[in-house]
């Protein structure tokens, strides 16, 4: 199963789905980022969920074990609110993070949207790489 697939399946999504969707169908793997930590999951998660709230955006859920986590992003006066899905999975070596990043349905959509959200969920990977290791 792919790592997608274990996040659109995952107990986060059936609980908090809710508030970024009526259904995960609108995400685009394309518009992700992946990196590598040398730190315990756990303290990977709380990690983020400081930096969510550092940066502004809305932690829309975690799940109980605290490894996946929906975030809605801020609005700017350059782009509306992205859906936003963090997966923190344990490694031999730390926590492996992936991160899935989309527009809120029912927002405009733009040519460049999947190019822009792409970036995006690049910078939130190097935000959280440089928390975690800073």
């Amino acid at each position: 199963m792919s790592r997608m697939d274990s996040f659109l399946n995952s107990k986060l999504v059936d609980t908090y789905g809710a508030a970024l969707a009526p259904s995960f169908d609108f995400v685009n793997t394309g518009a992700g980022a992946e990196l590598d930590l040398p730190i315990p999951p756990p303290a990977v998660s709380e990690g983020i969920q400081q930096l969510v709230a550092d940066l502004g955006h809305t932690l829309a859920g975690v799940s109980p074990d605290g490894l996946e986590i929906a975030v809605i992003t801020k609005k700017t006066m350059l782009s509306w609110e992205t859906a936003t899905g963090i997966q923190v999975t344990p490694t031999p070596t730390g926590s492996h993070v992936t991160i899935f990043m989309q527009n809120m349905p029912g927002r405009p959509k733009a040519l460049l949207d999947g190019k822009k959200n792409k970036k995006s969920a690049q910078k939130l990977a190097e935000q959280i790489r440089a928390s975690a290791l800073g």
